[in-house]
């Protein structure tokens, strides 16, 4: 006959008891009996234990999880904001080598630029809303939003990229965003520093940044190469900031929320490069 154990953890329980006296879970007859494998570990208790931890880790702070954990959370994270950025650049590629790009510059020309940025603004909010939805599928949506609001809103850059040598500016400014994306990483993950303090400079820079936006928009002036650095050090400020989130506060199952925001993250911090570079000629 096999031994009573708890349906919830695995643990053995004693004594006639009907409830686990460790995580309260039902006590039920074990059908299989426990067999020693050898290396001191008992097979049927190992397997009940190892489908616990499968699961005993969800919805908990990064922060407060194994490293083993956190590893399988980052590596999450990344590969999906590196997913994203792949297939944001093949729907570019695809829209371009269709002409559909051009069709939608047409658009978006006839239109005044603060309405193209008031549903790009939208699109991206409602985006990064559904990636931190309960569940997956809402998750990925707001994922596939995320990566067409970002191709729409980068067709007129480049279509003005293309009067230049695009190879001259592309490349480069893909190589410099890329360069400056992963030493912040890097400062995040490699020192103690509590980055939570650029939250108000990241809030209050972000609110200046619009307005500094709308009223070149409504006056026709030129943005130039001072915003755009501007513009740089503020997204190199969030990135920082939403790195260290991403350790500290979020939970292991927001990897793709947390993709996301370092994906959109990345794009304006491309976007602004692509600029700085093109106002050298």
């Amino acid at each position: 006959m096999g031994m009573m154990r708890c349906q919830n953890c695995g643990t053995e329980v004693s004594g006639g008891a009907s409830v686990c006296a460790r995580c309260g879970g039902s006590a039920a007859q074990s059908a299989e009996p426990e067999r020693f494998d050898g290396f001191g570990q008992y097979q049927a208790r190992g397997d009940q234990l190892a489908a616990v931890a499968s699961t005993r880790w969800d919805d908990c702070l990064v922060r407060d999880v194994p490293t083993a954990e956190q590893a399988a959370f980052y590596r999450k994270t990344y590969l999906t904001a590196g997913g994203a950025f792949v297939a944001w650049m093949l729907t570019l590629y695809a829209l371009f080598t269709t002409g559909i790009a051009y069709t939608v510059f047409s658009a978006i020309s006839s239109v005044s630029w603060l309405v193209v940025l008031g549903v790009f603004w939208l699109s991206s909010y409602l985006g990064g809303k559904l990636t931190f939805a309960k569940e997956k599928s809402s998750q990925l949506l707001g994922l596939a939003i995320y990566v067409a609001a970002y191709a729409l809103i980068f067709i007129p850059l480049l279509v003005v990229v293309e009067s230049y040598a695009a190879g001259s500016v592309l490349l480069p400014s893909l190589v410099a965003t890329l360069t400056i994306f992963a030493a912040l990483t890097a400062v995040v993950f490699m020192s103690r520093t509590d980055f939570s303090f650029l939250k108000s400079i990241v809030v209050f820079g972000s609110f200046i940044a619009v307005g500094a936006i709308v009223i070149f928009v409504l006056t026709g002036a030129s943005l130039g190469s001072w915003f755009a650095i501007a513009m740089i050090i503020l997204m190199s400020a969030t990135i920082l900031y939403e790195t260290h989130q991403i350790k500290t506060q979020f939970n292991t199952n927001q990897h793709i929320g947390a993709g996301a925001m370092l994906f959109a993250s990345f794009i304006v911090l491309l976007w602004y490069i692509i600029r700085l570079f093109m106002s050298r000629d």
